[in-house]
């Protein structure tokens, strides 16, 4: 239950902070466009990561998800598609592509088991 909570806040901080990024909002209010590949592949990445978390939080709210074990799994894993998301922003920067691709096919795959984890149901 403590690791829950620092996910938990360390997701809330993450939101507060880089909320426009992950949701793809501009400060205007009008929906992102991205100009290039690397920014569609990070945006995706983002809204990846943001439906992951929403599969995960719907099925810990609802309590269905499988085990508590299948819970600290999923929560890893949500903790490590942000830090990978921080790390694929931070190669784009430095015009590193070919990592951003790397790096945001990783989390695609990571974010995709964590909405099917979360739609296991207790037996």
């Amino acid at each position: 239950m403590k690791y829950s909570t620092i996910i938990i806040m360390t997701f809330l901080a993450w939101n507060i902070t880089f909320g426009m990024e992950l949701t793809g909002a501009s400060p205007a209010g009008g929906k992102f466009i991205p100009q290039n590949p690397v920014e569609e592949s990070l945006y995706l990445a983002g809204v990846s990561v943001e439906e992951a978390w929403e599969a995960f939080h719907h099925a810990a709210l609802s309590g269905t998800l499988s085990s508590p074990d299948m819970q600290t799994k999923i929560e890893q894993a949500l903790h490590e598609s942000r830090l990978l998301l921080v790390k694929a922003r931070k190669a784009a920067r430095v015009n590193d592509i070919f990592t951003v691709f790397e790096i945001t096919n990783r989390i695609e795959k990571i974010s995709h088991q964590i909405k099917e984890d979360s739609q296991r149901q207790k037996q």
